[in-house]
């Protein structure tokens, strides 16, 4: 193991994306407003990676027939291997606003980091982390308006010898002004430890919101070899619609979102494949 971590480069990536569209006509005083937000550090890794690999992309649509709406995209992932400690972060931010009537605007971003590590045998892995969820939605008109914020936080620790889930930790919510399907939510594995998880919500009303803010670590004893890969995902959807969506509408909404998370979910897989590859 220690020979292999002589071959470490000391590397920062760094990967950025930032897109956004509108379209205004005539605006009125009624405002629709999604905001859907997440961050997430890796600190205190017990070793180096022996590959890493970041990547970001999402997409944001706005039409409009009388009123102005505005979506943004923007996500950020680092990957620092030296020469201070190993540390890994990244964020995600999707938003949406529309004034007056018949338009439909979204925004969706993901954000992934990935680390690659040969763990010896009879070694305990661990790592820190601290993540936030933040999800807001504010409509002025019931019932004609709709605004809806979702977003989910999570990891995976993977034995990329059979592709098996060690570990993994998620945290999801969902906030739709006007709806009924509010919540925030997490889960995790026994091996993963929380330390004071904080969640607050407000559901009800023309003004919802959703926030998560957790700190918690992995710890994990390897009694033989593993060649494991850390994967963490964040996904972030931001949507404002006035009124319900016209088959058109809801069309072009359906495709734009599949288009994301179909090549994000290639992507990720690709990442993997490429991390295991480098160490055959």
């Amino acid at each position: 193991m220690k020979q292999h971590l002589r071959f470490v480069r000391r590397v920062l990536f760094v990967t950025p994306f930032i897109a956004g569209s509108a379209l205004a006509t005539a605006p009125s005083q009624a405002a629709t407003f999604a905001y859907s937000q997440g961050d997430f550090d890796f600190t205190n890794f017990s070793q180096k990676p022996l590959a890493i690999a970041t990547d970001v992309n999402g997409n944001s649509l706005a039409i409009g027939k009388g009123g102005m709406v505005k979506a943004l995209s923007q996500a950020t992932a680092t990957f620092v291997t030296g020469p201070t400690p190993p540390e890994a972060s990244n964020f995600s931010l999707s938003q949406a606003l529309g004034e007056g009537r018949d338009y439909l605007g979204q925004a969706n971003t993901q954000a992934t980091v990935i680390g690659n590590f040969v763990v010896d045998a009879n070694t305990q892995w661990s790592v820190d982390f601290t993540t936030n969820l933040n999800l807001k939605t504010s409509i002025d008109n019931p019932p004609a308006e709709n605004a809806r914020a979702a977003g989910d936080i999570s990891f995976a620790l993977i034995d990329t010898t059979n592709n098996s889930i060690l570990d993994f930790f998620d945290l999801t919510g969902n906030v739709e002004t006007l709806g009924d399907n509010d919540f925030i939510a997490f889960q995790k594995s026994d091996n993963v430890s929380l330390n004071n998880p904080v969640t607050t919500s407000n559901f009800g009303g023309n003004q919802e919101s959703a926030t998560a803010s957790i700190q918690g670590s992995v710890q994990r004893y390897f009694a033989n070899e593993t060649n494991v890969a850390l994967v963490e995902v964040k996904r972030n959807r931001a949507r404002v619609v006035v009124p319900e969506p016209s088959t058109t509408l809801a069309l072009l909404s359906c495709c734009s979102l599949l288009g994301v998370v179909t090549k994000a979910k290639r992507k990720a897989m690709t990442l993997v494949r490429s991390l295991k590859e480098k160490n055959c």
